[in-house]
């Protein structure tokens, strides 16, 4: 078998196995349930424990907690959803018992108000920040204009004068006892 008939082997191999696995992917996405036949109190009373916390278990709600306390609290929701009351009146139900704090959301009135309205605010102050910085961080400071006006030119005297000083000052380097002032 030549080098070409190999690739072509390999490659009809991979494109088999690509289409029989999104086959199979297909085939298990058509067959899975949408949900559709879940009652609708069923599906109210699931968003509902997902939208009250647990009293006694910190940062749960009902429908995650175990305790027996968020499974009396889900047997109420139940309760009072098949005798007719809405989700609000559930939730005011709850809130009366134990507080605003019930809510996984914090109501939009009031203090609480301060919870869904400054989280977006620092956000914008935030990417204010950044580009603030950016910009002060992009601005070059102004060069003075005699440093860059032009080159300063040595004469030949003064070329030698100033190496003249640069060798008295290595060989005041060299010294054993280390470098020491002019007089």
């Amino acid at each position: 078998m030549t080098y070409r008939n190999q690739n072509y082997m390999k490659n009809s191999k991979t494109i088999l196995t690509v289409a029989l696995a999104a086959l199979a992917i297909l085939a298990l996405a058509c067959t899975s349930n949408t949900g559709d036949d879940i009652p609708e109190i069923e599906r109210k009373t699931h968003s509902l424990n997902k939208a009250i916390m647990c009293p006694v278990c910190p940062g749960e709600s009902i429908d995650q907690s175990q305790n027996p306390l968020a499974v009396s609290m889900r047997s109420i929701v139940a309760e009072k959803l098949t005798d007719g009351w809405t989700g609000d009146q559930i939730k005011d139900f709850f809130v009366e018992r134990y507080g605003p704090s019930v809510l996984l959301e914090p109501p939009r009135e009031g203090i609480s108000l301060a919870a869904w309205v400054l989280p977006p605010m620092a956000v914008v102050v935030a990417i204010f920040a950044v580009f603030i910085g950016l910009r002060w961080m992009r601005r070059t400071t102004a060069i003075p204009s005699a440093v860059t006006s032009e080159n300063t030119v040595l004469t030949l005297d003064e070329q030698e004068s100033y190496f003249r000083r640069i060798e008295a000052a290595l060989d005041l380097d060299d010294t054993p006892d280390g470098p020491s002032l002019p007089s």
